[in-house]
């Protein structure tokens, strides 16, 4: 059990970008000892402190990596990735992208749902975890979760305008989805379920997996 927290310079100045939490459920201690030695301390430290949480009404989310293991598996299925480590979902945004932590590899995939892809990080090795789960907050950045419109407008403080602050287990949705041809457009976001949208998106069959290379590439094609 983790008694003591100490707010480190990188959590705080995520504090300080994305405010105090909006909601929260508190984390059990149940739940600390299951992932105890498979998550770095630093991050079971961070759930025993603000629980499982959400930021600027929705915009971003820490949440328990076991409501997402169904949905990981869905978008793992038909990849390798599941072969070469354990990865467990500890964060995800307004628009259902998910953050993946190996328990030997760290912040070693991204999941982008909008556009199907599974995107490659660095990763670090286990003995620099604690510093990596430290910077994974420490660098975030608001815009950074936010999407665009066609026009190249966010889109995020007008989907809370139009729809309200997301629940836990809410996200805004591309329908119809960009996966089979929707355009990035406000009119086309709702507010929908997380884990029945991912399991839709999922079963299209078009998830792509896409190294630093592989993504520069669909930037600019």
């Amino acid at each position: 059990m983790i008694t003591e927290f100490k707010l480190d310079e990188d959590f705080e100045g995520f504090l300080e970008d994305f405010g105090e939490p909006f909601t929260s459920t508190p984390c059990s201690p149940a739940t600390i000892a299951e992932f105890k030695g498979k998550l770095p301390d630093r991050l079971l430290e961070y759930w025993q402190a603000y629980g499982f949480c959400g930021f600027k009404q929705g915009l971003f989310w820490i949440v328990n990596p076991v409501d997402y293991e169904d949905t990981l598996d869905e978008w793992l299925e038909h990849t390798d990735i599941p072969d070469n480590d354990i990865y467990h979902v500890i964060a995800r945004n307004a628009f259902g992208d998910l953050f993946l932590w190996g328990e030997e590899t760290g912040y070693k995939y991204e999941i982008t749902v909008a556009n199907g892809w599974i995107i490659e990080k660095d990763g670090k090795p286990r003995k620099q975890h604690h510093i990596a789960i430290e910077r994974f907050f420490g660098f975030a950045r608001v815009d950074s979760h936010d999407i665009t419109s066609e026009s190249g407008k966010p889109l995020f403080n007008a989907c809370i305008k139009k729809h309200g602050a997301l629940g836990s287990d809410e996200m805004f949705g591309f329908v119809p989805s960009l996966i089979v041809g929707g355009e990035s457009e406000l009119a086309n976001l709702n507010k929908v379920n997380i884990f029945a949208h991912l399991s839709i998106l999922a079963q299209f069959g078009q998830i792509e997996v896409l190294d630093h290379k592989a993504l520069m590439r669909k930037a600019f094609s």
